[in-house]
């Protein structure tokens, strides 16, 4: 595997998210990530060179998995980025609970400037064996956010 840093570090802002109730975030989570992230999308992470798509199990984890917060919900916004510039972290074996044609994860950590600081960011990615004996990977899990301080 070629040896791969993160160079290129996107930026956003939670001004869009902030005074926002836990309703009204899922809400607008979930029409945004419909709307900028259709099923038939696909980015092509530049560690890997994989082509990642989305389907309905990205949104529903993202949006009504664990905690909201806006330093967590902005990240919505620049989530292709998040995912073509993350750097493969490690291997993660399906669970027990899985479906049979879900292979595995593919774990990533990113970096993304958040209200000017730096905040590093988990995403998962689905491998599934699909029609034909196809690989596919999809983003289907939550983000997970954490600042250097806090580990």
């Amino acid at each position: 595997m070629k040896k791969y840093k993160q160079t290129i570090i996107p930026e956003i802002s939670t001004d869009n998210w902030e005074n926002l109730t836990p309703q009204e975030s899922r809400k607008k989570l979930l029409e945004y990530y419909r709307t900028k992230y259709p099923y038939n999308r696909t980015i092509i992470n530049q560690h890997l060179g994989i082509k990642i798509g989305f389907e309905a199990d990205g949104v529903s984890k993202t949006c009504r998995g664990g905690k909201i917060y806006p330093e967590k919900n902005c990240l919505i916004e620049i989530l292709d980025k998040l995912i073509r510039y993350a750097e493969f972290n490690n291997f993660g074996n399906r669970k027990p609970t899985d479906k049979p044609n879900v292979l595995g994860y593919l774990n990533f950590k990113a970096k993304a400037k958040v209200n000017g600081q730096i905040e590093y960011v988990h995403l998962t990615i689905r491998i599934s064996n699909r029609k034909e004996g196809r690989f596919t990977f999809h983003y289907s899990m939550s983000i997970n956010i954490w600042n250097k301080k806090s580990r």
